[in-house]
């Protein structure tokens, strides 16, 4: 999938997101955790001068271990990007009985992907050099 196809798909599924946020009046909240998840064994193209990797596998992998650690179900994953180290992804949670679109920030240090708390990135804190389209992405569904 081309990186133009990915951002549009990231696009729709924000404004999906953010209209079911709107229409049950939730919000969702993240909290930066340590563990990081460890990503196969290194390519030929690792990320950021890292090699975590940037694969399906990879990022299910960390958004699922993010997701146990902020006490949400993680019901699938619908897209991600990644750029200069980070990476975003978008799954479908669910808390209590409300489902929502999700965003899961990760920065790659070495071989893992380590969580990021997007409400310090998107308030202004500060941001380690995070790439502006994956910032924007993480701050649309604030």
């Amino acid at each position: 999938m081309t990186q133009h196809r990915k951002k549009i798909m990231a696009v729709s599924l924000l404004a999906t997101g953010m209209l079911a946020l709107a229409a049950c009046g939730g919000g969702s909240s993240s909290s930066e955790t340590t563990s990081a998840a460890p990503a196969p064994a290194p390519t030929d193209s690792p990320i950021g001068g890292g090699a975590a990797e940037c694969t399906t596998d990879a990022l299910e992998k960390a958004t699922e271990e993010a997701a146990a650690a902020q006490g949400i179900d993680l019901l699938n994953t619908n897209d991600y990007d990644c750029e200069d180290g980070w990476a975003i992804v978008f799954g479908i949670t669910k808390s209590g009985d409300i489902e929502q679109t999700t965003a899961f920030l990760f920065q790659a240090e070495g071989p893992y992907w380590v969580t990021k708390d997007i409400g310090t990135i998107c308030s202004g804190g500060a941001d380690d050099g995070i790439p502006s389209d994956i910032k924007d992405q993480a701050c649309a569904l604030r």
